[in-house]
């Protein structure tokens, strides 16, 4: 079984800006750390409230288990997990 600096170093990471362009996020929206991560501004939630179709899910506060997950590892599974079903796009 592959360790998880194994897997991680096999992964090609997708650009934040792709991303955003796939939830077609405009730029004025995301506040960029580098070329892979980002926060949203919550001038896009304001926007958006008026919008029958989609959800919100904050994930705020969470004790990490013993193996180091918490909130960043929750939000990363669910958004995947949402990706999958199909429910995101």
């Amino acid at each position: 079984m592959k360790s998880d600096i194994q897997i991680a170093q096999e992964v090609k990471m997708e650009h934040i800006n792709k991303i955003a362009e796939k939830l077609n996020l405009s730029e004025d929206y995301i506040e960029q750390y580098g070329k892979y991560k980002c926060k949203l501004s919550l001038e896009i939630f304001e926007k958006n409230k008026e919008k029958k179709n989609g959800k919100l899910v904050l994930v705020t506060a969470i004790n990490p288990t013993p193996a180091g997950e918490g909130k960043s590892t929750v939000t990363v599974g669910l958004g995947q997990a949402l990706c999958k079903m199909e429910k995101m796009r």
